[in-house]
């Protein structure tokens, strides 16, 4: 169901660019080698699995977040690069608070979204199967009500888990990325968005 644009916060279509079209100007930075062609719907940038990454500048919005969805579009490309981000929210790996939504957990593992801050563990919450190559719709949405983050692929809910956190407990995080770890040994993405 289109949830329409009330509260909309960031929206990026990738056609030919990294703009931000929701009219609060977090227009993103293209780092590396990407490049566009035909997406799931309009263009998709191509993310190489080397050093294509993107930058938003969304770190104040997320200090506010309490209910959230992220959702996208992903080609995922599959490769042998473990733990490759579709997004990753944070300010550092270690002990740095973050959020993170990877295809994959390792080099053939699941679907896995986690939060942390500084303070508190990750809060978990990994898909029974495996994301398999090709184009398909991921969603994580987190209810501040219920204190509860769904995990979707394709439209089906694939896992749900409690949270005692919120992405606005991560504060205003400095290195928002589409394509790109926090944690420097992870892989680079394999796909487009």
């Amino acid at each position: 169901v289109d949830p329409g644009t009330t509260g909309l916060v960031a929206l990026y279509t990738m056609d030919g660019n990294i703009q931000d079209s929701s009219g609060h100007n977090y227009h993103g930075v293209l780092e590396g080698d990407g490049f566009y062609e035909a997406g799931y719907s309009g263009q998709a940038l191509v993310f190489n699995a080397i050093n294509t990454y993107v930058d938003l500048p969304i770190g104040p919005a997320i200090a506010t977040m309490t209910d959230t969805t992220v959702a996208t579009h992903v080609n995922f490309g599959g490769g042998s690069g473990s733990w490759q981000r579709i997004f990753d929210f944070g300010s550092g790996s270690g002990a740095a608070p973050y959020m993170f939504l990877c295809p994959r957990q390792g080099t053939n593992g699941t679907m896995r979204f986690a939060i942390r801050t500084a303070t508190v563990a990750e809060q978990i919450v990994n898909s029974p199967g495996v994301m398999s190559v090709g184009w398909h719709h991921t969603a994580v949405t987190i209810d501040s009500a219920s204190m509860t983050i769904r995990l979707y692929l394709d439209g089906e809910l694939v896992a749900s888990g409690a949270t005692t956190l919120l992405p606005k407990d991560l504060g205003t995080t400095t290195q928002n990325w589409l394509g790109r770890s926090q944690y420097a040994v992870d892989a680079y993405l394999l796909g487009s968005l």
